[in-house]
C-alpha cells in the first residue's frame, strides 16, 4: 500500500512540475520573462530533481535576456554548487559563470576560471578556449589568439564546427 501511495505523489508531483514548467516556457516564449522567471521559482517545480535543474538553468538565460547578470550569476553559481544536479548540468553552469563574466566584464577574475576550466577535461573547455581567445583579440594580443586559435583547429577532440571557426579565425588575422 505504501509503495503505491508513493509512487502515485511522484507521478502527482511530475505532472505538475511539468505543467508548470511548460506554462513558464509559453510565458518566456511569449516575451514576458519576468513573468517566467517567476513561474520557474514555483515551488512544484522545485520538487521534481529533473525540472528543478531545468528550470535554473532557463532562470539564468532569461536574467540574461533582460540584462539581470547579477542574477544570472547567482543562480549560475547556484546550480554548479548543488549536490543533486548532474555532474553535466554542474560543468555548464561553470562555464556559463565563467563566460558571462568574461564576455560582461563583470570581474577581472573570470579569466582565472576560464583558465581553470580550460584545463579540465570538461566538454566546455573548447568553448572557453574559444571565448579566451577572441576576448586576446578584444584586448590587442593577436599573438596569443593565434596561437589559442591554432590549438584549436588542431584539436581533434574539440567538436568540428568549433575548428572551423577556429580556422577561420586564423585566416582573418594572418
Amino acid at each position: 500500500g505504501g509503495y503505491k501511495f508513493w509512487q502515485q505523489k511522484q507521478l502527482d508531483d511530475g505532472e505538475k512540475a511539468s505543467i508548470a514548467y511548460e506554462t513558464a516556457l509559453a510565458r518566456s516564449a511569449s516575451g514576458d520573462y519576468k513573468a517566467a522567471i517567476d513561474q520557474f521559482n514555483e515551488e512544484e517545480i522545485g520538487a521534481v530533481a529533473g525540472y528543478a535543474a531545468l528550470s535554473q538553468m532557463q532562470k539564468a538565460n532569461l536574467a540574461m535576456k533582460i540584462n539581470d547578470f547579477e542574477a544570472a550569476l547567482i543562480t549560475l553559481k547556484e546550480i554548479a554548487e548543488h549536490d543533486n544536479y548532474p555532474q553535466s548540468v554542474k560543468e555548464w553552469a561553470r562555464f556559463r559563470y565563467a563566460a558571462v563574466r568574461v564576455e560582461k566584464q563583470i570581474d577581472s577574475n573570470a579569466s582565472v576560471d576560464l583558465d581553470s576550466l580550460i584545463a579540465t577535461d570538461s566538454p566546455w573547455r573548447f568553448l572557453a578556449k574559444e571565448i579566451k581567445a577572441i576576448k586576446e583579440i578584444e584586448t590587442g594580443n593577436k599573438s596569443a589568439a593565434k596561437t589559442i586559435f591554432s590549438e584549436l583547429a588542431d584539436d581533434e577532440n574539440a567538436p568540428e564546427r568549433l575548428r572551423v571557426r577556429a580556422a577561420e579565425f586564423l585566416k582573418i588575422l594572418q
